[in-house]
């Protein structure tokens, strides 16, 4: 019979031991379920219960201000930078037009400066032509004189 309750006695041991195990079993099954379980309700921030020191939000609505304000004018950058950049092609293409422009006038000159010269050297030739021929003029008005003042003489006294 001895042996019949020392039997019993580690059953009861065992009994203890695995209901301690039984025990952090389920503490660590619970433990689980609600740490990771998402069924929590989701965190809602009530805004009306907020406080902001008045000197803070007076600089956040300053700052929101000047933001809106610099919106405002980058758009107007933007335009001004857009009509600038339109300027600036509508100059280009106009310079573009006057250095066409200047480049022609310099070959009219060109060619006028050509005509000139021809003129010119013309001119020279012929005013050379012209004091050749007043020579070759003066030379047979005096041998023409030399010839008819004879024959008249000799005319005259026959």
């Amino acid at each position: 019979m001895q042996t019949r309750n020392k039997l019993i006695v580690c059953l009861e041991k065992d009994i203890t031991f695995n209901m301690k195990k039984l025990y952090i079993i389920i503490l660590f099954v619970f433990i689980c379920v609600n740490g990771f379980a998402q069924t929590t309700k989701p965190f809602q921030l009530d805004t009306n219960d907020m406080c902001i020191p008045y000197p803070v939000a007076k600089q956040i609505l300053i700052d929101l201000n000047d933001y809106d304000r610099l919106k405002e004018v980058v758009v107007t950058y933007k335009n001004e930078i857009y009509e600038l950049n339109n300027k600036v092609l509508f100059l280009k293409k106009e310079n573009d037009g006057w250095l066409e422009d200047n480049k022609l006038n310099k070959e009219i000159i060109l060619e006028k400066n050509k005509t000139i010269e021809i003129y010119k050297s013309e001119n020279d030739d012929l005013k050379k032509e012209n004091k050749r021929l007043k020579t070759k003029n003066g030379l047979y008005n005096i041998i023409s004189a030399l010839i008819i003042v004879p024959l008249t003489y000799i005319a005259l006294t026959k």
